[in-house]
């Protein structure tokens, strides 16, 4: 019985999942160089949005006047805001994360410049109480490469 319950727990481990990703964000573009980012429904509470431009500048989208993450509920653009990616870059990676709990930009933003692949990171590389995830969406501009 305890050999049945061993292999069932490995071929569980050992099975790929077969749903496609978790989509957590939508990227609206709203004209050529702005886009809203709308949560999808299910997502964690709060959220804080990043760009990543190809030659590794980090531009942080999203703070409260408290220096913490934003309420982000689902199917409502984050901060009612319209976010401009500026004319100097071909295209940039959005980064939105989502936590459980409201977390403090600075550190979070920290954290993102001491990563030498921020443009590919995951809420795992981060140092962040409570439950996190992270959405990558890249966006070009109209007009760009």
């Amino acid at each position: 019985m305890r050999t049945a319950f061993i292999l069932t727990l490995a071929l569980a481990a050992c099975t790929s999942p077969t749903g496609a990703p978790v989509k957590r964000a939508t990227l609206r573009p709203v004209s050529a160089a702005t886009f809203e980012l709308v949560p999808e429904t299910g997502q964690l509470p709060f959220c804080l949005a990043y760009t990543v431009s190809p030659k590794g500048v980090i531009r942080q989208l999203t703070m409260s006047a408290e220096n913490a993450s934003l309420e982000c509920p689902a199917g409502q653009p984050i901060g009612q805001h319209v976010f401009r990616v500026p004319p100097s870059e071909p295209s940039v990676r959005v980064l939105v994360l989502f936590t459980s709990k409201s977390v403090n930009a600075t550190s979070v933003s920290s954290q993102l410049i001491d990563t030498p692949r921020a443009a590919s990171l995951t809420a795992m590389d981060l140092r962040l109480p409570g439950q996190a995830a992270l959405e990558l969406i890249d966006f070009t501009p109209e007009g760009g490469p």
